[in-house]
């Protein structure tokens, strides 16, 4: 009867460690598919536009409860037209330096600054395989219009209004730059830039009094650097 019940386990091993290959198997087919599934561009650019929008409307939601106007200074009439014009050309400008800084970054990435790029290859291999330039474009529009109008628009400005006094702007600069990196946490490193590039955008709006300066500003940056980043690894198609 021993004997027997010895015999007996051992199929019932074998086909357990069978199982746990098929499984392992299975799992890598899985990773396999995903990894050569065709992208669909057109579905992220959709997500995109609904998340950055839904920060948009968000901001213009709470800011109007608040009776806060979330589009600080800008204006849609003929007459503030040349104003206008005059704070979205100077978000292009602001972009250079900003350009700058991520050539020297991307050159001489020192210390944890590798890991910064690690993340964003793994990131964009992800996000924007299959992407063409327009999508990018889109994509980008839609972040700097989005994120300007919830973190420097509603809270930095807004904030700006409830601190009051001399030191309102500054504070409310800090307290904006700070939370617009712990939101774009994907490493230590990661957050230090992002709060770095937000504390430049909220330097715009205090500069200009103009929100599409730093949505102009953050949106070309974003294109610029997706096509930089990008493109070095035929990510991102050439045609429209």
């Amino acid at each position: 009867m021993d004997e027997a019940q010895g015999n007996g386990e051992a199929p019932a091993d074998n086909e357990t460690a069978d199982s746990n290959v098929a499984a392992d198997g299975g799992a890598d087919d899985i990773l396999r598919e995903a990894a050569t599934r065709e992208p669909k561009p057109w579905r992220m650019t959709l997500v995109a536009l609904a998340f950055e929008g839904g920060l948009g409307a968000l901001a213009s939601a709470v800011g109007w409860l608040l009776n806060h106007r979330a589009a600080v200074g800008m204006q849609f009439t003929a007459e503030s037209a040349p104003r206008q014009l005059v704070a979205i050309v100077w978000g292009l400008a602001a972009t250079l330096p900003l350009l700058v800084a991520l050539l020297l970054l991307d050159r001489f990435p020192i210390g944890p600054i590798q890991s910064v790029k690690d993340v964003a290859r793994e990131l964009i291999e992800r996000m924007f395989r299959g992407a063409s330039v327009l999508h990018l474009a889109v994509i980008s529009l839609a972040a700097g219009c989005g994120e300007e109008l919830l973190f420097r628009g509603l809270a930095q400005a807004g904030l700006a209004r409830l601190i009051g006094g001399e030191a309102g702007p500054w504070a409310a600069l800090a307290i904006a730059s700070v939370l617009f990196g712990v939101c774009h946490w994907l490493n230590t490193t990661y957050a230090i830039l992002a709060m770095l590039a937000g504390l430049y955008f909220g330097y715009l709006l205090v500069l200009t009094g103009n929100l599409w300066t730093p949505i102009m500003a953050h949106a070309a940056y974003d294109f610029i650097a997706l096509l930089y980043l990008v493109r070095p690894n035929h990510l991102v198609r050439s045609s429209i």
